[in-house]
């Protein structure tokens, strides 16, 4: 079985601009175990464990969701909490740009994995790139009102592939592998 989901990459010079912010934030205190700038990406679609047999039916039915959708540009921008600021447990950056795209790219690729037997998300699909995770609320007030004031903008990108992604959970936490790309329609 392999831990898999659907993903977007984020483009180096983007995750250096976020861990130079992850630095910043990580002197203000409070107990979260942050994401490594070379682990962060744009979930789509969890899917959880899958047998190895079906990787290539779900990189076809990401193909036939995306097939016709062209490269499109994003931007990571502005930052909050889920739940919300007073119970947080995941701290994350916004994103802006063509997100309408990206919110109608994750809605297909789900509808087209309903049709392998995958369960249809509970929530609407919000797009964020996960920062952190808050272990402990003790002592979190001062990071949650600096990430309330945050003026975070990234430089733009283009989304130019959809990523079907292994997941390996390892006591130093996770460690993502590409298990096939799949490029955006170029007409």
């Amino acid at each position: 079985m392999i831990r898999t989901f659907i993903a977007v990459a984020i483009p180096e010079t983007v995750r250096q601009q976020i861990g130079k912010l992850q630095t910043e934030l990580k002197t203000i205190g409070g107990k979260v175990r942050w994401v490594k700038p070379d682990s962060m990406h744009l979930t789509l679609k969890f899917l959880g464990e899958v047998p190895e047999g079906d990787i290539e039916k779900i990189g076809n039915q990401v193909q036939q969701a995306i097939e016709s959708v062209e490269p499109f540009a994003l931007q990571i921008v502005g930052s909050g909490c889920f739940p919300n600021s007073k119970r947080p447990r995941v701290l994350w950056l916004g994103i802006s740009g063509q997100a309408d795209v990206l919110k109608k790219l994750a809605k297909r690729i789900e509808a087209n994995l309903v049709k392998l037997g995958f369960r249809r998300e509970r929530r609407e699909f919000t797009p964020h790139l996960t920062l952190g995770r808050v272990k402990s609320i003790s002592g979190i007030a001062p990071l949650i009102e600096k990430m309330g004031l945050l003026d975070f903008d990234s430089e733009p990108f283009e989304v130019r592939e959809i990523l079907v992604m292994k997941s390996d959970l390892k006591p130093t936490g996770a460690e993502y592998s590409v298990l096939r790309k799949i490029p955006l329609s170029s007409n």
